[in-house]
């Protein structure tokens, strides 16, 4: 079974729904500031979900949460094999220090 029949089985009916260029660019704006396809973003709105945008934040800042991830999961799996080092705990400060002079710089 491939992806898109299982798609096709959640959700075996479509709609086809008429706009002008105007709606639909307004609707493909509002699904790109959601971080959502447009389809998705008309389901959402039209079940009632109450959609917030996904903030655009600079490069800086997913990397550096990307860093502080990264040395939070070395961290955790170190903990679960009952060591944690010294080391690892050091790289996780660095972390949240570099994430915290991003985030308020």
């Amino acid at each position: 079974m491939s992806p898109s029949d299982h798609i096709q089985r959640r959700r075996p009916h479509r709609l086809t729904l008429r706009l002008s260029t105007e709606e639909l660019g307004h609707i493909r704006q509002q699904a790109a500031i959601a971080n959502m396809r447009p389809a998705c973003f008309v389901r959402e709105l039209s079940m009632g979900s109450c959609l917030k945008p996904v903030p655009q934040l600079p490069k800086e800042v997913y990397r550096a949460v990307r860093g502080f991830g990264g040395n939070l999961n070395q961290l955790a799996r170190q903990a679960n094999m009952g060591r944690a080092y010294l080391q690892a705990v050091e790289a996780l400060r660095a972390s949240v220090n570099e994430l915290l002079r991003v985030l308020l710089h």
